[in-house]
Formats: C-alpha cells, structure tokens, sequence
C-alpha cells in the first residue's frame, strides 16, 4: 500500500486539536492546508514532497539508509552550531521577521566562543591557504 498523508479529525467529527489547524496551513498554504482540513482526504506521498509536507519520498527498503544519511550529514557538524540552528528556526518561525533576527543573533552569540567556531574557522582556513 502506498504511504499516504491526511488530517483525517473532521471525518471523526471534530477539528484538528493539538495545533493541527495552524500549523498545517503555515507549512502547506493556507488552500492547500484548508483543503487538507476540510476533506480529510488522503494525499499520496508524492504530493506530500511537491508541496513540502515531506522533504523526500523514498522506497521503503531504502529508507532507513536513507534517514542514517541525513542525520550522518547532519552530524558531522559541531554539536552546538545544530543545536543553535534548531533553536534559531524552531523559535523564530513564526515570529515577525525583526524579532526572528533578534533570536538568531542571540543563537549566533552563543556559538563563537564554542570549541565548534574555533574549529570550523580553523578548517575552512587550512583550505584556502589563509593559516
């Protein structure tokens, strides 16, 4: 059977709880995730991935390998510089831009005195030459 997405609560009866109702539509669009809502109709996982529901549709014998890869790109990154980026995005979504800014600079701010920056720059400048 193919994977399929949906917001099934109204065929139950009831509206998305939990957040359902805004989160869906500021990801989606507000049509599609009205849409969504409104049917409950399923929608195959290709359409998912076209409207970025989903980043990636994957075989499912391929998608373990294909999680491991994501997260091993994900990794390979000093710990704080990930763990800022979640928190800048995750905090400043859904924020007015100039209030967004003010979260990722406070992100920012706490990375450079980290082991992480030190390292980086030490990298990307053993790469050109500059060191």
């Amino acid at each position: 059977m193919a994977p399929t997405f949906a917001k099934p609560e109204i065929t139950l009866g009831f509206p998305p709880p939990f957040g359902g109702s805004q989160r869906l539509p500021r990801h989606v669009g507000r049509k599609r995730g009205l849409e969504m809502i409104l049917t409950g109709d399923p929608i195959p996982a290709a359409r998912a991935a076209e409207i970025g529901l989903v980043n990636a549709v994957v075989p499912a014998a391929d998608l373990l390998g294909a999680a491991r890869d994501l997260a091993g790109r994900i990794a390979r990154h000093a710990p704080t510089a990930v763990a800022a980026c979640l928190r800048s995005v995750t905090r400043g979504i859904n924020l007015p831009i100039d209030e967004g800014l003010a979260v990722e600079a406070a992100c920012f701010a706490a990375t450079v005195p980290t082991d992480g920056v030190r390292d980086g720059l030490r990298r990307f400048l053993d790469r050109s030459g500059r060191a």
